[in-house]
C-alpha cells in the first residue's frame, strides 16, 4: 500500500476543513451546534471514502470538499436571511428556569436531573440554587444563568445547605439535622400555595437565609 496518497488526501481535508471552519466562524467545540456536526460528519465520510480507494484522486477529493464547503455556506446563508428557517432547523433557547421555578416540560424534553443542574450551577460559580433567578438552555446546548441581585456572591463554603425534598422525595434525615419534620416541611410548602410534594422540584434549608423551594411550572 503507498502510503504517500493518503497522507496527500488527508492534508487535503484538514486544510479545506480548517479554511471552513475559519470562515464559519467557529472558533472552539462549545460554538458548534447539530447542524455543525453534521457537517463535519459527512466531510468526514468524503475524505474517509476516498483514503483508500486509488481511484479517487486528490483532485477529486478536493472537488468533492469544496462542492460540500459550498453547500454548507448556502444553508448558512439560508439561515442567516430567514428567521424562520433559522428557528426549525437550528432551533432557539430553551427557558429552563424562571424566577426560580422550573419548567417541567423542558426539564423532561432535555433529560436534565437536579444533580447535573446544580453542577451546571457550580461551573457558574453558583453555589447555592436560591441564587438563580433565570437559566437558560442555548441553541448549541450550553447553559446561560442570570442571579438574582447579591451584593456578596456566596462561595461554597459560606454555610451548610440541608435538602430537604429532591426526586419528589423528602429527606428524614435532613429534617431531624435541622430539628423539623414532615408536618414543619408541610406548613412552609402551604405557606406558598403548594398543595403537593409532586410539585417540588427541590426545597433545601439554611440556618442562614432559611427554606427555599424550587417548584415546577
Amino acid at each position: 500500500m503507498n502510503i504517500l496518497p493518503i497522507i496527500g488526501k488527508l492534508l487535503i481535508g484538514f486544510i479545506v476543513l480548517l479554511i471552513i471552519m475559519r470562515l464559519m466562524g467557529k472558533r472552539n467545540l462549545a460554538q458548534l451546534n447539530a447542524g455543525d456536526v453534521i457537517y463535519l460528519l459527512v466531510f468526514g465520510g468524503i475524505v474517509e471514502e476516498s483514503l483508500y480507494d486509488d481511484k479517487i484522486k486528490y483532485w477529486h477529493v478536493l472537488v468533492s470538499l469544496i462542492a460540500w464547503g459550498c453547500i454548507i455556506f448556502l444553508f448558512e446563508y439560508l439561515l442567516y436571511k430567514s428567521k424562520k428557517a433559522r428557528f426549525l432547523l437550528k432551533g432557539d433557547k430553551d427557558i429552563l428556569m424562571t424566577e426560580g421555578d422550573i419548567y417541567t416540560k423542558v426539564l423532561k424534553y432535555n433529560r436534565l436531573e437536579l444533580d447535573q443542574i446544580s453542577s451546571i450551577a457550580r461551573n457558574h460559580g453558583i453555589f447555592d440554587l436560591s441564587e438563580i433567578k433565570n437559566m437558560y438552555i442555548e441553541s448549541h446546548g450550553g447553559f446561560t444563568i442570570e442571579k438574582y441581585d447579591n451584593k456578596y456572591p456566596l462561595t461554597e463554603h459560606d454555610y451548610h445547605i440541608y435538602e430537604l425534598v429532591k426526586n419528589k422525595s423528602i429527606n428524614k434525615a435532613a429534617l431531624k439535622s435541622i430539628n423539623q419534620d414532615e408536618n414543619w416541611l408541610y406548613k412552609q410548602l402551604n405557606k406558598r400555595e403548594i398543595k403537593d410534594i409532586d410539585n417540588v422540584f427541590y426545597a433545601d434549608w439554611s440556618f442562614d437565609r432559611g427554606i427555599h423551594i424550587i417548584k415546577y411550572k
